[in-house]
């Protein structure tokens, strides 16, 4: 008699195409579902996993990932298991590892040593060369940024191995930097463009399921349409699908009065250009507004404008237009939280070069005027009078050694104070530099959230790196991961499911399970079904939960019993065991 390797028991299966729950069996062997009944069936098996109370589920698929860039690091990926997810897709936002021509894009894992290639006040430098990186990596690790093409790439993350699914897109902004260098900041010729698909139909040959942009970030931000067209023409050639972290705020660091910022629905028209004139399947990345409101609206108008956003989005699909989108499934998004207050005012911390010494500088009239008329003129994005008149309303004081500022925001308490709202930050950092905040701005409303996400073509997306529990930077502005980072996908079913009940269980894991792998052309994940490969989450739908706070995000989240990639049990009572059973998927290319 054949032996399973795994069988589930007694779990409410949620097969992940949307069906109605029923309570039932999971046999599995050499990595593959063979079994899904409401019987049970009569085999030896290795291991039984007793899922009474629990849903048994298809493993949670991130649409939108920034994982592959640091998989080598965090192969574990301990952050996206103990949440539930098996499977990635990485490359979004422009950026790939992969290709590297002579110069090295920063991601952020670089963060504490960048400042060591080239000193900086205010922005990190876009890229460094390659030699210079290697030099350092070399020194600090004792290892070097060795490949060159995308298969190359891919086969180091093979060779690792990894706890999660891979699946790749090639970036843009990759690409365009390997072909254009530094000298990025303007339209590609021809040659270039021409260039450029060599890069990229390297990469599609290697198993890039596609191409994704970054058109806030350079070097991707100075790209014009038609450059974008012929790449995705390429993309097309594949089969492939383009992913567009679309205009929306225009290249941050330059915001100034002076320059307008993108209209934002705009970003989301161009994607469906693209898409509309090429053929090839777009995913919208984190959708948010198209609109922008001054003063911050109420939910009922945020409410508006989401509708009013998706309204583009449907017209297109009555057209015949292939287009998805994805989002963060949280009132604030981004990878990373920064708490301290001090961090407000990064670029002069670093210029004083320590603590005491920027304390001491603070408390110079001269130096306050410098900072203040810096801030004013939008030299400092993080805090930009110039495109957010509001800003001192979005800080709330959180810890701070005078009780009567906690629960405060910075705007309530300069007013009070009659002050200035930037001598009121400066005050309060000289009487307590270690004072923890709390931005209180959303990138959506819970009410706006309900809209996107019960669009029929949502699908989740976290919009995260691949961490362990312990990251955290060194150096200003000592950046912690978002909560997002730990417990995007727990909160997800908790909110959503549990308490706001804006979609039904089996609607929820359909748009983070089957949705994706669909979307991605991959028909043997995503779903509980004989012969699908056994990628499983198995969660207690009562007790779900995300922990972290933007205070202290690195808390594992609550509820997820079992967490199986490939057949292998990689969580086991909600602990990462140490199972690298992850694969890169690769697209498998039919020309």
């Amino acid at each position: 008699m054949v032996e399973w390797d795994i069988l589930i028991e007694n779990g409410l299966i949620v097969d992940g195409t949307g069906s109605s729950p029923f309570k039932g069996f999971v046999g599995i062997q050499k990595g593959r579902i063979v079994y899904v009944s409401s019987e049970k069936p009569k085999v030896d098996v290795k291991m039984v996993i007793d899922a009474s109370e629990l849903i048994v589920s298809p493993g949670f698929i991130d649409i939108h990932s920034h994982g592959d860039e640091t998989i080598l690091l965090y192969p574990k990926a301990e952050n996206y298991v103990l949440q539930g997810v098996t499977t990635i897709v990485g490359g979004n936002c422009g950026y790939s590892p992969a290709p590297v021509g002579d110069f090295w894009l920063m991601s952020f894992w670089e963060m504490d040593w960048w400042h060591e290639l080239k000193p900086y006040k205010y922005y990190a430098p876009l890229m460094h060369p390659i030699d210079k990186v290697n030099e350092k990596l070399k020194e600090k690790f004792g290892f070097t940024i060795d490949w060159k093409t995308f298969n190359d790439f891919l086969n180091k993350v093979e060779s690792k191995g990894l706890s999660i699914n891979y699946i790749p897109l090639v970036g843009h902004g990759s690409i365009r930097a390997v072909v254009m260098g530094e000298d990025h900041k303007r339209k590609a010729s021809q040659k270039e463009i021409d260039d450029m698909k060599v890069h990229l139909r390297e990469a599609m040959d290697a198993g890039a399921h596609g191409m994704s942009s970054g058109l806030d970030y350079a070097p991707g931000y100075y790209a014009d349409i038609q450059e974008l067209i012929e790449l995705v023409k390429v993309v097309k050639e594949y089969d492939g699908i383009y992913a567009t972290h679309w205009r929306r705020t225009g290249i941050r660091t330059e915001a100034r009065r002076e320059t307008r910022p993108p209209e934002k629905i705009k970003g989301i028209i161009e994607a469906i250009e693209i898409s509309e004139k090429t053929g090839v399947p777009v995913q919208i990345s984190h959708i948010s507004y198209g609109y922008v409101v001054y003063p911050p609206p109420p939910e009922s108008l945020r409410k508006a404008m989401a509708e009013a956003t998706l309204e583009y989005i449907n017209k297109a699909l009555e057209r015949g237009v292939d287009v998805t989108f994805d989002v963060i499934p949280n009132i604030t998004g981004g990878v990373f939280s920064m708490p301290k207050l001090i961090s407000l005012l990064s670029p002069w911390l670093r210029e004083s070069g320590s603590l005491e010494r920027f304390i001491e500088n603070l408390k110079c009239e001269d130096y306050r005027r410098d900072i203040k008329e810096a801030i004013y003129n939008g030299k400092w994005y993080t805090i930009n009078p110039t495109i957010d008149p509001y800003w001192m309303d979005n800080i709330i004081i959180r810890k701070c050694r005078n009780n009567d500022y906690i629960d405060k925001s910075l705007g309530e308490i300069s007013t009070y104070k009659n002050m200035d709202p930037v001598d009121m930050l400066m005050n309060i950092i000289i009487e307590d530099p270690e004072t923890l905040y709390e931005p209180s701005y959303t990138y959506a409303g819970e009410e706006s959230l309900d809209v996107f996400i019960k669009h029929p073509n949502s699908m989740i997306g976290a919009d995260i790196f691949a961490l362990d529990f312990k990251w955290e930077a060194k150096v200003p502005p000592y950046y912690l991961p978002h909560p997002n980072t730990y417990g995007a996908f727990s909160r997800y079913i908790k909110r959503f499911v549990r308490e706001r009940k804006t979609l039904s269980l089996e609607e929820a894991i359909r748009k983070i399970t089957y949705t994706p792998a669909k979307r991605m052309k991959i028909i043997d994940r995503g779903v509980i079904k004989v012969g699908a490969w056994a990628d499983i989450t198995i969660f207690n739908l009562d007790t779900i939960s995300d922990r972290g706070t933007y205070l202290e995000p690195r808390i594992p989240p609550v509820g997820i019993e079992y967490v199986i990639v490939n057949g292998e049990i990689v969580v086991k009572n909600g602990r990462h065991i140490g199972t690298l059973s992850g694969r890169v998927i690769r697209k498998t290319i039919i020309k």
